[in-house]
């Protein structure tokens, strides 16, 4: 019998790399997409050592809309077996956003914004057709409040999250279910490219990419649209809800300061 197959973005790494594992051990065939043709040869081939499933990998950058469009052309060929999208590709930039070059911010736009709009929709309108299947759109924590330093990545972030809600209700009794998740902050190269120092991610607490989509995929069995990772994130997440906003935006301020540096992916 054929596996259903779950295509994941931003795979080489981090969460991305971790849905891969978590979802070949549920018995997912994977299109494992990213820039880093290594790394997603080093995961395809990892997951098939097991015996179980088959992965097939994907160099892409979804920042571009060609190649969004490869992809859609990709999923489309494989229509009868594709039954989950997790749209995770993305990149932010932690340093003032007058900092950052205009180019760059407009890329990370088209990323976390155009490419998993797009590519919700065109999986939405396949799935749909089958009246199964479902798509997991990673956000962030930073989508609840905006986050000084970190300005136009927690924009583009509260839209993810904002739109799959929207897509998720639009969809509520097609058979086709739509989930955002939302990480705090999580142990993936992030940090490190990002220039934060060793020290100051020592002193916070940082949950493992492994329990992060551990948690996300159990919120996406017991039905949830929104899975916030952890007590404390959840916690952090209703606190930004009752606190006055110039309050949360200045105490996200003060949090996120210590740690400017330069663009990474998830």
């Amino acid at each position: 019998m054929t596996n259903a197959l779950a295509v994941v973005t931003g795979a080489s790494s981090g969460i991305g790399w971790e849905m891969g594992k978590q979802l070949a051990a549920r018995g997912y065939d994977l299109l494992l997409v990213a820039r880093r043709e290594d790394r997603l040869r080093g995961l395809a081939s990892q997951i098939e050592s097991q015996g179980r499933v088959r992965a097939d990998i994907l160099r892409l950058d979804l920042a571009a809309q060609e190649a969004r469009q490869q992809l859609i052309a990709k999923i489309g060929l494989e229509r009868d077996r594709f039954h989950l999208l997790i749209n995770n590709a993305g990149f932010g930039a932690v340093k003032p956003a007058v900092d950052v070059p205009p180019a760059r911010s407009l890329e990370m736009i088209q990323l976390n914004v155009s490419a998993l709009t797009e590519l919700s929709l065109e999986a939405a309108k396949i799935l749909m057709k089958k009246r199964s299947g479902a798509i997991i759109n990673v956000a962030s924590t930073a989508a609840f409040q905006a986050v000084p330093y970190m300005s136009v990545y927690a924009a583009t972030k509260a839209y993810v999250l904002s739109f799959t809600e929207g897509l998720a209700e639009e969809l509520h009794g097609s058979g086709v279910r739509v989930m955002a998740l939302c990480p705090g902050y999580t142990r993936t190269e992030f940090q490190e490219v990002a220039g934060e120092p060793a020290e100051s991610m020592r002193r916070r607490h940082m949950m493992s990419a492994e329990d992060c989509v551990r948690i996300g995929l159990n919120d996406f069995d017991a039905g949830k649209r929104i899975s916030v990772t952890g007590t404390l994130n959840k916690l952090q997440t209703f606190a930004s809800w009752l606190a006055p906003r110039s309050i949360v935006v200045r105490s996200a301020a003060l949090m996120v300061k210590s740690r400017i540096g330069k663009r990474t992916e998830h």
